[in-house]
């Protein structure tokens, strides 16, 4: 069996694994070369912070300009990402911002990264490429669930992380953290920031209270997909990052902890009116008929009209979703009831989002 791979780390994250004892598929050293990654990440850190938006004019005052792609897991925001990414007006985080926080130093990406596919489908990933802003939150001390790629017999530790009160009640470094990191990813020639975690799901509440001028809009998919695709990317980022091994079914109790989370969130904001206010449409609705979902989406964030994009781009962005299909996943019997629940709640939104086509919740 090949070493894991190796994700960034910093401080709070290498304690973190160090408190897991000796790894079982990696030697100890591989614990050490986490904390000395850490030590250089940590360092490099220190110099970023002295470009602390509080100190400065945020380019997103308020969250003006933010744009948060909201999903579950392998609900298809990735997907959403590449698409809006496109779009003229919109900055991304990077890979190499993502994945390497303490590259943030250097004027320009690092040269020689080589592109790679991603361990649970075929998406290829260049160091352009948009990217989960969640790598450099974990790497630079936020709190996340993805801790459990590398320690996956901790996940049950992790599902309090699931819960909004928690984010809302957190002390507010975490905040301080990802607004920081926005800050270095803007584009002064850009309005716009389409940033993108499903962890961001959970956060939701406090994210709004936090930059009540910010813009979300929400990806939803059949959530019987979501329990499949997300096994599969879970194991693989496991097997892939893992340093080890999952215990009985740490994975299958944790998705299904994360899935009610989502449930109970969903419900919570489908009560309050939230979705009236937010965009809204399904993943399937986005492979099925793009020429109706782009077109009004690129409207209702601001980022159109439509017609004033330029052709070919249009064009391009049409052919995308039909490409970006996912192969259907193996069959894997998941919690019925809970995934009958979620999609009774996803009906209900389509039912009263802002975004519609002729047949959307079929």
């Amino acid at each position: 069996m090949s070493a894991p791979a190796l994700l960034t780390a910093g401080r709070e994250l290498s304690d973190w694994l160090r408190l897991g004892g000796q790894p079982e598929r990696a030697g100890r050293s591989l614990v050490w070369l986490y904390r000395w990654r850490a030590f250089w990440l940590e360092r490099s850190y220190k110099l970023l912070r002295q470009t602390d938006p509080a100190a400065q004019n945020s380019p997103f005052p308020e969250g003006e300009g933010l744009i948060f792609i909201q999903g579950f897991w392998r609900a298809g925001t990735t997907l959403l990402h590449e698409l809006l990414a496109e779009v003229p007006d919109c900055a991304v985080p990077r890979t190499w911002q993502c994945m390497d926080p303490s590259s943030l130093l250097l004027s320009d990406r690092p040269v020689g990264v080589e592109a790679m596919q991603r361990p649970m489908d075929q998406v290829m990933i260049t160091a352009d490429s948009p990217q989960e802003d969640e790598f450099a939150l974990l790497a630079m001390g936020v709190p996340s669930v993805y801790r459990g790629f590398l320690d996956p017999r901790r996940l049950p530790e992790l599902t309090s992380l699931l819960e909004p009160r928690y984010w809302s009640e957190a002390d507010p470094v975490w905040l301080k953290t990802l607004e920081a990191f926005f800050f270095w990813c803007s584009e002064s020639e850009k309005r716009h920031l389409v940033v993108k975690s499903p962890n961001h799901v959970f956060r939701s509440p406090a994210l709004a209270v936090s930059f009540p001028k910010a813009r979300f809009v929400w990806i939803l998919r059949d959530p019987e997909e979501l329990w499949r695709s997300n096994l599969k990317m879970w194991r693989a980022m496991i097997a892939r990052y893992a340093l080890w091994e999952a215990r009985n079914h740490e994975l299958e109790s944790f998705l299904e902890a994360a899935l009610t989370a989502y449930a109970n969130l969903l419900e919570t904001m489908l009560r309050s009116g939230a979705f009236r206010r937010q965009p809204v449409f399904s993943y399937e609705a986005l492979l099925r008929e793009p020429e109706s979902v782009l077109p009004e989406l690129v409207n209702r964030l601001g980022l159109g009209p439509w017609g004033s994009l330029d052709g070919a781009l249009c064009a391009r962005l049409l052919a995308k979703p039909v490409k970006g299909e996912e192969k259907p996943q193996p069959r894997s019997s998941g919690p019925g009831e809970l995934i009958i629940r979620i999609r009774g709640l996803h009906e209900e939104i389509l039912n009263e989002s802002c975004i519609r086509t002729e047949d959307l919740s079929a």
